[in-house]
């Protein structure tokens, strides 16, 4: 952002969007009056007959018009070049911020996971443990498709009590003696 001193104050930022604004605003003013030229030069050489009285009119307001609409159409050009470069260069921070982030996460170590019950389809065994999710509410067996992707943990008939668990009514597991 630019900055502007606020009367003894610390510098105060004005705003990219004011800047574009005020440097799009110039290229169209620019377009504009050459327009207004270009329009002028018209009813100037359509009444006149003689083309030595039409030439003045064609030089002052046709080559001049002609010249400001092109000049206001490069400022208009080169503003949407200098902001789509500037959105680029941001473009092009976020994708850095995004890579150091992405290579600290790869470079610290794994946070310790809880160890998560067997599938039952990957030929798992019923010991006759009970497991339930930290969070949970029920106790199941190791082999219930209930707890099958999820970090549950080994519970003892203390903890069921403690807990308030109540048993699965999927896999149904003998209450933990």
């Amino acid at each position: 952002m630019d900055t502007q001193p606020a009367g003894g104050q610390h510098p105060r930022p004005t705003p990219r969007v004011v800047v574009g604004i005020l440097r799009a605003v110039r290229g169209w003013l620019i377009a504009v009056t050459g327009g207004v030229l270009l329009f002028g030069c018209y009813l100037g050489v359509s009444a006149e007959t003689d083309p030595g009285r039409q030439l003045p009119y064609f030089v002052s307001g046709g080559l001049g018009g002609l010249a400001l609409v092109f000049l206001g159409s490069a400022l208009l050009v080169a503003d949407q070049i200098d902001a789509a470069a500037k959105a680029r260069g941001r473009l092009d921070r976020q994708v850095d911020d995004l890579h150091r982030l992405i290579v600290a996460a790869a470079s610290a170590p794994a946070p310790a996971t809880p160890t998560t019950v067997a599938d039952p389809a990957a030929g798992g065994q019923d010991d006759g443990g009970l497991f339930a999710v930290p969070a949970g509410r029920t106790y199941h067996r190791r082999t219930c498709e209930m707890i099958a992707s999820k970090p549950a943990q080994p519970v003892d008939s203390a903890q069921i009590a403690a807990r308030g668990l109540t048993p699965c009514t999927i896999c149904e597991p003998k209450p933990a003696a």
